[in-house]
Parts: structure tokens; sequence; C-alpha cells
């Protein structure tokens, strides 16, 4: 979610909204976000490669070691070479697992390092100082876009060649996805840092609100992919929490509906999001796209007859996806 640009579209018509004198000019920032980006993922590359590179390695040196010895061992049976042979392997093993502690302890250091360095070059570059309307708001967007940037950035940090591809990606996902995952929600976690920072600052500033609900699905969503299910559960219905504020400011505004709609889908909760695409067809009664989307919604939660009665009003008036909506009929009935 791009949130400069919802707020320049939204601050006119949402009285809830706080009055904001002269917003700032973050055209600077923008402009040198993307080098930002660049910088810290080639950082992370460099930092999770090494990890995967280190027990490559010793892999392949504990590797050669057995094959040398087993060959060599009908020689050696009997003399001081085998003592020799026999200590070299466990001390690879014991220099191995040493290193090893040393590496898995550092490397979240690391993380947190990458982390700070990002903020720190966005708060230099931001022209308004933190504290002030719009500073945190702009740093949990940049948080948020990083961290959608790692999205299945784990499959392409290794790359061999084109004819393994599909083993190459699945090696890359299972060697680095958990520093993706631990990546993501360092990111995240300092996305809602920065978003209640600027609650604090523009409380009843419902854009922040819906942005900040859309932070905590996308960590709902991160702590589910790492198996964290109470942390799942509390960053759902954290987002909750903020879709309710929306609804209780704005209950008549389309916008945000639309927010609340959006964010029920990425948290699964069906009918939630039913109900939302409902208040908003209300609100827009002429729109056709609406109306098509709760369809869509009926017969995906087996209500059919609701459908097919939208189906046929769609088909009265000439709608060109009608044919497209009744295609979902009885999807409910195959899953």
């Amino acid at each position: 979610m791009d949130q400069r640009k919802i707020y320049n579209r939204t601050k006119k018509t949402m009285a809830t909204h706080l009055e904001k004198n002269d917003p700032f000019d973050d055209s600077i920032f923008q402009n040198h976000l993307p080098q930002y980006y660049r910088a810290i993922l080639n950082d992370f590359r460099k930092v999770a490669k090494g990890y995967v590179n280190f027990n490559l390695l010793f892999f392949a040196i504990f590797a050669a070691e057995i094959c040398l010895f087993f060959f060599f061992l009908p020689f050696w049976m009997g003399s001081p070479l085998f003592a020799i042979a026999l200590g070299a392997l466990f001390l690879t093993c014991f220099s191995y697992f040493v290193l090893l502690f040393y590496h898995q302890a550092k490397k979240p250091e690391q993380l947190i390092h990458l982390r700070d360095q990002f903020l720190e070059s966005c708060r230099q570059t931001l022209s308004v100082p933190a504290g002030e309307a719009g500073h945190h708001l702009s740093i949990a967007d940049a948080l948020s876009k990083l961290a959608a940037y790692l999205q299945d950035f784990e499959a392409t940090l290794y790359k061999g060649p084109k004819l393994f591809t599909r083993w190459t990606m699945r090696f890359s996902s299972y060697s680095y996805g958990e520093d993706v995952l631990k990546m993501k929600l360092l990111l995240l976690q300092a996305s809602v840092d920065e978003h209640v920072r600027q609650v604090r600052i523009t409380p009843t500033d419902l854009e922040v609100h819906a942005s900040l609900a859309g932070t905590y699905v996308a960590l709902s969503k991160v702590y589910k992919q790492a198996n964290q299910e109470e942390k799942y559960r509390m960053a759902a219905r954290l987002a909750i929490e903020e879709f309710s504020i929306l609804s209780h400011y704005a209950p008549n505004d389309p916008w945000v509906h639309e927010q609340l709609a959006i964010g029920y889908h990425d948290l699964g909760m069906a009918e939630e999001e039913m109900r939302e695409v409902e208040t908003l067809l209300k609100l827009r009664a002429s729109d056709k796209e609406i109306l098509y989307r709760l369809g869509h919604l009926y017969f995906r939660q087996g209500m059919n007859a609701k459908g097919l009665k939208i189906y046929e009003e769609l088909k009265k008036g000439n709608f060109k996806k009608a044919e497209d909506l009744i295609s979902s009929y009885g999807n409910f009935a195959q899953k």
C-alpha cells in the first residue's frame, strides 16, 4: 500500500482526519528509496549466502575427508596415520560446530544491523524530522515495501544451470527461507512501531489506521508462515481492531469499506469480507464491478441463489463479465 498516495487522495474527504499544515514534499526521499532497497537487499544476500557457503564448505571438506579415509584405510591399518586421519575427522567436526554456533549467534545481530542501517538512511533523507506528522508514516511505508520485496526472495538467491532450475530453486528456498522470514519480521515489526508513533501524533487519521491494519495483516501472514500460531492470532486480532477503528470513524465512506474488504480477504475471513462488499454496494449501488465481486463471494460461500440473482442482473445490464461470474457457480462444492 502506498500510504502517501492514499493520504493525498483521502485527506480532503475524510472529516475525521486531522488538518495538516504544509504537507511536506518527500520527492527526494522517494527518489532515493530504490537505491536504499538495492543496497540492503544486496547486503542481506551476502549475509545469507555467507552462512550457506560456510555450511557447504564444511560439507565438502568433511565429504572429502571421509572418502580419503576409507580409500586409504587398508593401507593405514596398524599405522600411526590411521590415528592422525581419524583425529583430523574429529577436528573438522569440532571446528564446524564451534563455528556454527558462532555464526548462529552473530547472524541475528547482522540482520538487525541491516534493518537499522536502512532506517538511518531513510531518516537522514526525509525532510521532516522525527516526531512530526508524515515522518513516521513514510518510514513505515518504506519498511513495508522492503518486506514486500522479500516475497519469494529466497528462491532467487542461488542460481544454477537452467537445466536444474527447479532443483536449484528448491535448494535456495530451503537454504535461505528461514533468513528471509526473520528479515521480513524485523522489517514489519519496525513498520508497526513507526505506525504507532504516527498514530500518537495524528490519532484520528484514518489513512494511518488503514496502513497499520495492512501491516498487521502482512505480519500475521509471516507469523503463520513461520508457524508462530500465537503471534499470528495476535497480529490478526490487532488488524481487526484497526479495521474496527476505520468502521467507527467513517461508517459511510466507500474507501474505508474497501480497505476493510481487502483486509478481511487477506486474513481469510470470507464472511466479514462479504459483509463489507455488501455495504460497499449499498454506498455505490450503480457500480457493476462491486456487484460482480459480490456475486463471486456468494458463489464461493455456496450462496448460489444470491449469486444467480446477481448474474441475472448483470446479464440484463449487458455487463461484459457476467459469463465469467457464472463460471464460478459450484466452486464452493469443489473445495
